[in-house]
């Protein structure tokens, strides 16, 4: 029974916003909440309808809305009915998580810890209990990982092939998971394989991709002709045409929610590294002038792309989420606001120290460079497309030794409040 004690506890959440909206017969107004109603469910219609791939009103690939037209089909398309798998899908997402961070050493109540934190966190939390893509793709990416760490580990062609067949289906679900093929690639190419099993393997990799290729042959790009750019972050102001420059504001803000996360979830252990590299540079050693590095790339990218908040107006796309709103209580400093010259160094030096420890080819090193040059051409700076991703990194680079003390826990219980406090408001 101890074994489930966790599994249960992570649940709570879950049952908890099932409860407060009665059934889910409500619909929460939620980040982005109105994509359901405009976007998701004509597509969920449209595939119980007909299976036609060229044109339909979402932006994202077809798998989820494809899932939920089949699972409509089955107990019928009332919105609580669709918005219930919509649930166990982001249950069973956190409870892949929770086994990842148990296989990669961490202790149960650790690995509680940090899931239920990333269960409650807004742009996660939210997305559970209406109609959005991002946690089915977030289910299929943790999956991916998850396998490709073990194929990492251990070389077992298996691991690959699930691992990429689990990546996929995230492709499909949502086209801008295309950076778990980097991933693969890299485990693929670091392997201790033989040449011909590599080969097979980089087949496997090719031919998991070979359904969103044939996609983006049909479409003429990476997204549907139908979709509106409006809702898309890949697309210019032509409907079905793909990003043709990039932004190092995605980067920026990314890394500002990595230190964000960072300073609540290693709170004391970073403080005690910060010390010993004070004690360092005070016996004459060098680890304290590395810290250069980071901050002075963390100031070039401030310089190059300043991070001062652009509210969504008719006519206009602009930002949106929680860190954007605090920023703008900010005065602006050089183009940014002040907040982000405190949280993007911190970001930087936390990622640094952090990826430093971790070693530049393992798993959350890998994967976070991945996702942040797959952020480069996303043109919609939304909170809700670089939340989730902060804050796994952060969870992934978690050591055993890093919460061993009751004060470890502060910074995860207050972000946890918070993100509870944040639901309510919305719920209320």
């Amino acid at each position: 029974m101890r074994r489930f004690l966790y599994p249960l506890l992570l649940a709570v959440p879950f049952v908890a916003g099932i409860a407060v909206l009665k059934g889910l017969t409500v619909e929460i107004d939620t980040f982005h909440g109105s994509d359901a109603r405009i976007y998701h469910l004509p597509t969920i219609e449209h595939f119980a309808d007909r299976l036609e791939f060229e044109s339909y009103p979402a932006a994202q690939t077809p798998l989820y809305h494809l899932l939920f037209a089949g699972w409509g089909e089955l107990v019928g398309f009332e919105a609580w009915r669709l918005r219930l798998l919509n649930v166990l899908i982001s249950y069973a997402a956190v409870l892949v998580l929770f086994g990842l961070l148990r296989r990669r050493g961490l202790e149960a109540v650790q690995s509680f810890a940090l899931s239920l934190l990333f269960a409650l966190s807004p742009y996660y939390f939210g997305a559970s209990f209406t109609l959005l893509t991002d946690n089915l793709a977030l289910l299929f990416g943790l999956l991916s990982l998850d396998r490709l760490d073990r194929f990492g580990e251990r070389a077992r062609i298996g691991d690959l092939a699930l691992g990429v067949l689990a990546m996929a289906a995230a492709v499909l679900t949502r086209q801008s998971y295309l950076w778990l093929a980097l991933v693969a690639v890299f485990q693929l190419v670091r392997a201790p394989i033989s040449m011909p099993v590599r080969t097979a393997g980089a087949a496997a990799t090719a031919l998991a991709l070979a359904p969103m290729a044939a996609l983006v042959v049909a479409w003429g790009g990476l997204v549907p002709p139908g979709a509106d750019p409006a809702s898309c972050g890949l697309c210019t102001d032509k409907p079905g045409v793909g990003r043709d420059s990039i932004t190092l504001r995605t980067i920026g803000f990314t890394v500002a929610l990595f230190g964000l996360y960072a300073a609540a979830v290693f709170g004391p252990a970073l403080a005690r590294r910060a010390r010993a590299l004070a004690a360092g540079a005070r016996a004459g050693g060098g680890s304290a002038r590395e810290l250069a590095l980071p901050i002075l790339a963390a100031i070039a990218l401030l310089a190059i792309s300043p991070l001062a908040y652009k509210p969504v107006e008719p006519g206009r796309a602009g930002d949106a989420g929680y860190l954007w709103k605090i920023a703008d209580r900010f005065p602006e400093l050089l183009g940014s606001h002040l907040i982000f010259w405190v949280l993007v160094p911190l970001g930087a030096v936390a990622l640094f120290l952090l990826a430093r420890r971790a070693g530049i080819a393992s798993l959350p090193v890998v994967y976070f460079a991945g996702f942040l040059a797959a952020a480069l051409p996303v043109g919609l700076v939304y909170q809700k497309y670089f939340d989730p991703f902060a804050l796994l990194a952060v969870a992934l680079l978690v050591t055993s030794p890093d919460l061993r003390e009751r004060s470890d826990y502060a910074g995860i219980a207050i972000g946890a409040v918070a993100f509870v406090a944040y639901a309510v408001s919305f719920a209320g």
